[in-house]
Order: structure tokens, then sequence, then C-alpha cells
């Protein structure tokens, strides 16, 4: 019979919790979308979270000059702007951006009809081609952002043969049959393994997928614990193999 308290049940959940939002905030800046936001209010977090969940980053600064700067750094597939950000001004902000390209610039407003009608408008003869309301709501968003020219949502899933991973639902199914309880670390092993299937992810590329940057990373005996736990719950849906020398490669079962 199990002794442990409803605290430290409760505490265990948090911890995971936690876990899972700082891998899915890695995920999101490493192999995400990219979104930029210029907008002088400031993020709280809120949003840059719930978008790691669909698999994008979210890069936020307060005024077009350090726009400029982020554009040029991170190559946005998308930006939103709202018209009352400061330095240059927000319509010589898009015509600049899209001389370097065809970012889907989204225009943010309190009320498009209302007072900021004139500074929304010249910013969609600038070039914008949507409008969404401050503060910004992530499902809104999202559903603006699905269509962009450059394709978000596949950075959210991720479909290999019969396996599809969904970075939002955090869920894994393999033909079509939800694999129950997949710890993370065999959720970000898989992660790591389709982004490159068929290729080959190195043992160094798994330690930083698994276990980021920190200093007493484990070696590799631990990686090949977790491969193997992970081909039993692929039911020979995919073939897991160690390429010796340089990591392991997914590639689906033929038959």
């Amino acid at each position: 019979m199990s002794t442990q308290s409803p605290r430290a049940s409760f505490s265990g959940s948090v911890t995971r919790q936690q876990t899972v939002r700082a891998y899915l905030h890695r995920w999101a800046e490493t192999a995400g979308a990219q979104l930029l936001v210029v907008d002088p209010m400031g993020d709280d977090g809120a949003l840059s979270e719930a978008m790691a969940g669909r698999g994008v980053h979210v890069t936020w600064v307060t005024s077009t000059i350090d726009g400029l700067v982020e554009f040029g750094r991170t190559d946005p597939h998308a930006v939103l702007l709202a018209p009352d950000a400061p330095g240059i001004a927000p319509a010589e902000f898009v015509g600049a951006i899209r001389r370097h390209g065809s970012p889907y610039v989204i225009a943010g407003a309190v009320d498009p009809s209302g007072a900021e009608s004139r500074e929304v408008g010249a910013l969609i003869l600038a070039g914008a081609s949507a409008v969404v309301l401050r503060p910004y709501a992530a499902p809104h968003l999202w559903e603006l952002l699905s269509h962009a020219p450059r394709s978000l949502a596949e950075h959210a899933r991720l479909e290999v043969g019969p396996i599809v991973l969904d970075a939002t639902a955090y869920s894994v199914r393999v033909h079509g049959e939800r694999i129950a309880d997949l710890p993370l670390k065999e959720f970000e092993l898989l992660r790591a393994l389709m982004l490159r299937a068929p290729g080959v992810v190195s043992d160094d590329e798994l330690r930083d997928a698994l276990w980021g940057t920190a200093s007493s990373r484990p070696g590799g005996n631990t990686i090949a614990m977790h491969v193997t736990r992970l081909r039993s719950r692929l039911h020979g849906a995919a073939v897991v193999r160690r390429i010796r020398g340089r990591g392991y490669s997914l590639t689906p079962d033929p038959d």
C-alpha cells in the first residue's frame, strides 16, 4: 500500500509540469517556428508558454528598433506588430522587413474599429495580412498563424510512418492508438529521432535533447536504456538502430 502523502504527490505533479514546460520551450527555441512580437506592453510569459506548446518560439521586444535587430537574427516565420510600438514608424518597419523577405505580418490592436483604425489601416497598406486583438489569446493567434505562407503546424506535429507525435497535446500515436503514460525522456528521444528521420542523431545531440546543457549529463548507457524502452513502446512500428560511432536513427518498419 502506498504511503505517499497528497502533498508529495502534488509536488511531484508540479515538478513534472515544470519539466514539461521547460522542455517545450527548449524544443520551440531550437527546432520550432519563430514568432517575433513587437509590442511595448511587454510579455508576461503567458503567450510564450502557450505558443511553445504549439511548437512556436516567441521573441518579444518592445520597440521597432529592437524588432529590426531580432528580425535579422531569428528570420521569423511571422511578425506580430502593435501600431503604438516606439522607434521607427510601425508602417516603415513593415516596409523595411518586407524588403528582406515576405514574413507574415499581423497587426495587434485593442480596438481596430476605433481610435487605432488609422494606424492599423496603415499597417495593412504596408503589408500586414491580418489583425488580432490585444491582449493576445494563443488560440486565436494560432488560428491566424495557421494561414501563414510558411507552415507552423509542422513544428507542433511530426509524422513518420504510422507514428504521429503532437507537441500541443503532448501525445504519441502509433497506428492511431495513443501510447499511454509515455515518460518525458522517451518523448524527447522520439521527437529528436523523428525530426532527423531517417538520418542519424548523434549521442551529443540526444543528450542536448534529453538533458539540455546541464553539466552532469549521463553517458551512452543511459541513452541506450531509454532507446530500449522506446523500442518496446513502439511495438515494431519503427526500427531504432544504433549506428556505431555515430548515434541512432529511426525508420518506419517496411512491413
